[in-house]
């Protein structure tokens, strides 16, 4: 199984610091709760970061994956990238000129009248960030790992250094300003300073425009737009309609979203195979592709279930580490809602597994119908449960829609792309890590002393990880 070496490694290279990046920029819950002026402010800023995902959707359009993929079918990558990379440079700046002109009605639309300076700081951050992104996929294709893990480190150290250095010792030319402006000032910093180091290859960009082929990409990119949105709607739209819909909107956005961070382990690792496994499953050509999907993808499962198992292990242990303000535990629910998240993005992960068929078999407006079903199913359940059961609902409708598309993004695929996946070995693998999850709170349950609890979850651990190990299906020699 040397393509499942191969895999490894390069998330191991490439997702590295993505997931350490994230892992950092996860710490930041800690003076953020802490340091905030109360719940509410935590949910603001968290409603913004919201709607810049959104944004981030609407500004790349698809391109990244259209980029791998018309790579391997024209085998011209400068060419490709020099396309693309136009394209992104004039809708963006496009963009910012318009909104630049009406700030006022951003500021409106963003739910913040009073705080225009939040758009001219978000234009900044939005800009730098979107140029940046194509840049970082050549670094992927390319196979330059050290350069990538670099300037995401950059990135990250710049953005964390400087929300701690304006949220504790704030300058005074910057008194004026509130928390989650400077927050968003620390963002846009970084971004700036990530595309500095990136400019070599985002303006390498000398091949005339070839505007046939652009059509053709065009045609490719424009259904992933609402994959796109589709997705950022089923992230992070309940964290906005949770802010209107829902008594005491803020606080509960604020509750919500701190307890989401402690499930960002398993989105740390999905980000990090996903930054890998794209351009790898793209550049796969044999004749036995099909079965290294399927290998691969019961393992991805593998090691998101012992991820959900050891996070829900030490739940409590982990959110008072890392939630230092006793005033998000005083709401049962909060804590409640680790591990549906947990499994919401165990199962995301396995829709970005199973997404590989419309993405190879130039079908990606089905995966378009796919992930707009999920859409309005999610915007409709948050609707109509939010004002009923607050940030809980927003849980359950996650893990809801994540679960269904996953079905429906396998029984197309089996139509149209059949790749042998392992359905009840995965299966079985997810249900025997949320069974092990339930066994620890039985075996536990009365127990004082910590070296008899700690022991019973490590065995637990192990008992999982043999198991994984023993269903493991065999690889086909290639």
């Amino acid at each position: 199984m040397s393509f499942l070496k191969k895999l490894a490694s390069q998330t191991a290279v490439y997702g590295l610091s993505s997931m350490l990046g994230r892992f950092i920029n996860f710490l930041l819950v800690i003076p953020h709760t802490k340091l905030f002026h109360g719940v509410d402010t935590y949910g603001n800023m968290s409603t913004i970061f919201a709607t810049l995902a959104f944004l981030n959707i609407l500004l790349t359009y698809g391109m990244e994956t259209t980029y791998f993929n018309f790579i391997r079918q024209e085998n011209a990558p400068k060419k490709i990238f020099s396309i693309s990379q136009k394209s992104i440079f004039i809708t963006t700046f496009l963009f910012f000129g318009l909104c630049f002109l009406f700030v006022p009605q951003c500021a409106y639309l963003l739910g913040f009248p009073e705080n225009e300076e939040y758009i001219y700081i978000i234009l900044i951050f939005l800009v730098f960030d979107t140029i940046s992104v194509l840049p970082f996929a050549r670094l992927r294709f390319e196979e330059k790992p050290m350069k990538f893990a670099f300037i995401k480190m950059v990135n990250i150290i710049i953005n964390v250094a400087l929300n701690l250095y304006l949220l504790i010792d704030t300058p005074e030319f910057l008194m004026g300003y509130n928390q989650v402006s400077l927050v968003l000032l620390a963002n846009a910093a970084a971004s700036v300073c990530s595309f500095i180091l990136l400019s070599p290859i985002a303006f390498d960009i000398k091949h005339p425009f070839d505007f046939s082929l652009y059509k053709k990409m065009l045609k490719y990119a424009w259904p992933l737009i609402f994959v796109g949105f589709a997705g950022i709607i089923n992230e992070t739209l309940d964290r906005i309609l949770l802010n209107k819909l829902a008594v005491n909107g803020n606080y509960q956005t604020g509750i919500y979203s701190a307890f989401y961070r402690l499930s960002m382990v398993m989105t740390m690792f999905v980000q990090a195979y996903k930054f890998a496994a794209e351009p790898f499953f793209f550049k796969q050509t044999t004749g036995d592709s099909k079965n290294v999907y399927a290998v691969t993808m019961y393992w991805f499962t593998g090691v998101c279930a012992v991820i959900f198992l050891g996070c829900m292990l030490f739940d409590t242990w982990l959110a008072h580490l890392f939630i230092k303000n006793k005033e998000y535990f005083i709401n049962p629910n909060g804590i409640a809602i680790v591990p549906i998240l947990l499994l919401a993005n165990l199962f995301l992960g396995i829709y970005y597994n199973l997404s590989i068929w419309y993405k190879l078999s130039n079908n990606t407006k089905m995966g378009a119908v796919i992930a707009a079903a999920g859409a309005v199913i999610t915007i409709a359940g948050n609707i109509i449960f939010i004002p009923l059961y607050g940030f809980t609902a927003c849980a359950w409708i996650t893990l809801i829609v994540y679960f269904l598309m996953c079905v429906a993004s396998y029984l197309l695929g089996n139509r149209y792309f059949k790749v042998p996946y392992r359905i009840i070995n995965i299966s079985f693998v997810i249900l025997l890590s949320v069974g092990l999850w339930q066994m620890n709170l039985l075996l536990t349950n009365g127990l004082s002393e910590n070296w008899k609890i700690i022991c019973i979850k490590l065995v637990l651990l192990i008992l999982l990880v043999l198991i994984i190990w023993v269903l493991q299906p065999k690889a086909k020699k290639a």
